[in-house]
């Protein structure tokens, strides 16, 4: 079985993704395939700075990631030629572990915030969008970063709006409640669909 998880940035992805390892099961993280990328992925790299320039890098060579995100951010077009380095490695690497999990009959957990913009909610069995307030996300956003609300609301509009998540998705998951009940909530609905399976 395979269950894509999505939803907004801070919306709960991580701690969804944190609560099925701990009960054993194997979890992916897009976010982490695309940072592996960047940072001993040599074409990737040379890609980027030939799209990016240097001032999307450290003078050392390495990635600078807030300076990359700040030029995709501003600019979509700009973030689409990102994501048009960085989702056909994503998706192949990504499709790599769901047809080994299906071919050793293991349940796997996918999380990616961009599934759906990539058109990649096809490739799993069940599709999960982790939902929470506006102000809660704003709120948590702030808290992880410490910019300002505004810069956290830039950052939030420049994702598909969760109402558009929602309407793809198998489950929501309403993350608005302590971080122990939305641990509890998703132990419960993975537990269900393991033994639906």
């Amino acid at each position: 079985m395979i269950l894509g998880i999505t939803g907004g940035i801070c919306s709960g992805k991580s701690t969804a993704a944190d609560v099925i390892a701990r009960l054993g099961y194997r979890v992916i993280d897009a976010d982490e395939i695309s940072r592996y990328l960047t940072v001993y992925d040599p074409r990737v790299l040379l890609e980027i700075h030939q799209e990016f320039g240097d001032q999307a890098f450290h003078q050392g060579g390495a990635l600078d990631r807030p300076a990359l995100a700040e030029i995709v951010f501003n600019d979509r077009d700009r973030r689409r030629q990102l994501e048009q380095i960085l989702h056909p490695r994503v998706l192949s690497i990504t499709q790599q572990n769901i047809d080994a999990a299906r071919k050793q009959h293991q349940s796997l957990a996918v999380v990616a915030a961009l599934m759906i913009e990539a058109e990649a909610q096809d490739t799993v069995d069940h599709l999960w969008v982790v939902s929470c307030g506006a102000e809660q996300q704003v709120s948590r956003l702030v808290e992880r970063t410490g910019g300002s609300e505004q810069e956290a609301q830039r950052w939030i509009d420049a994702q598909m709006p969760l109402d558009e998540k929602k309407k793809h998705a198998d489950n929501v998951l309403v993350n608005d409640g302590t971080i122990e009940e939305f641990k509890a909530l998703v132990e419960r609905k993975w537990n269900a669909l393991v033994e639906t399976d």
